[in-house]
């Protein structure tokens, strides 16, 4: 089936938008032979495409890539009425994984990884295999929830408009923070994740409403039990929010799934280590090309 989402070669990254459930999706298209395959790279919460910037390339190797924005989330539509959380994030990747119409390789990073194990839980037909980065397969632990109140409260307010480039660097962080990025790197990411308004002044790239994620609309979501694809898991070996012990908790609910650390690496692991994701990621395509990641 020929894939309505048009296929490139260049070797940066081409900005294009797919429409998927009345919404104008953002999506970067890094190049690649689609002829090998497609992978799919979906961001974490209150983020966007850029933090694959650094890893995308390097998976080229492996075939066509591309990464996608969620709603709301840097150069994607804003949702009215604004249908964040699983249910609107369900939509997003399921529809824009129809869209390319071949099974993909969907690699998906923190809140994003809980999203794409539920779409694959869900249908298994629209995927070659999965790869789950740095995510607990769910909501973060309580103690997380406590520290982050304030992404709650945020949703109420309008987005922050700032007076200047420098007043987005001053106030990018990275959440939870951790990270080997140098101050340079991180600030060429806040001005990624930012746009300069009509007015000339600064926000970040996503809509308040995203936070409160789980507050508009019900969804009956799978257990991670009903993943039937291939499926590696991958933690940051300082991550502080996927732990040593939760990530074999999901290695043993995943049937038949492979689990590997990446060293030098925290929560934000594509950022951290770029080189040792690609290759872990890359392996993992190939064996599962090759037919030698049978499944359990």
């Amino acid at each position: 089936m020929a894939s309505p989402v048009a296929a490139t070669a260049a070797p940066e990254p081409t900005s294009k938008f797919a429409a998927i459930d009345g919404l104008k999706l953002h999506y970067l298209d890094w190049g690649g032979d689609p002829a090998q395959g497609t992978i799919v790279l979906v961001h974490g919460g209150s983020a966007n495409v850029h933090w694959w910037d650094l890893t995308a390339p390097l998976l080229t190797a492996g075939g066509r890539v591309l990464a996608l924005d969620f709603r709301g989330h840097g150069h994607s539509q804003w949702a009215s009425p604004p249908v964040y959380g699983p249910l609107g994030y369900i939509k997003d990747v399921e529809g824009f994984l129809r869209l390319i119409g071949t099974p993909v390789t969907l690699v998906a990073h923190s809140m994003g990884g809980a999203v794409a194990m539920w779409v694959t839980a869900m249908h298994p037909e629209l995927l070659q295999s999965l790869v789950v980065v740095d995510s607990r397969g769910g909501p973060p632990p309580f103690w997380r929830k406590l520290q982050w109140r304030w992404r709650h409260r945020a949703k109420a307010r309008p987005r922050p408009e700032l007076p200047s480039a420098q007043d987005i660097i001053r106030r990018f962080r990275l959440h939870p923070e951790g990270t080997n990025l140098s101050n340079e790197a991180l600030a060429e990411l806040g001005l990624k994740s930012a746009i300069q308004l009509p007015n000339s002044k600064w926000a970040f790239c996503f809509d308040p409403q995203t936070r409160g994620w789980r507050d508009s609309g019900k969804v009956k979501l799978p257990s991670v039990r009903k993943i039937a694809v291939p499926t590696l898991i991958l933690r940051g070996a300082q991550s502080s929010l996927l732990s040593a012990r939760r990530a074999r908790w999901l290695r043993r609910k995943i049937k038949g799934s492979v689990l590997e650390e990446i060293p030098r690496a925290y929560h934000h692991v594509p950022l951290d280590n770029p080189d040792d994701t690609a290759a872990a990621i890359l392996e993992f395509i190939r064996s599962v090309r090759a037919g030698r990641s049978s499944r359990e």
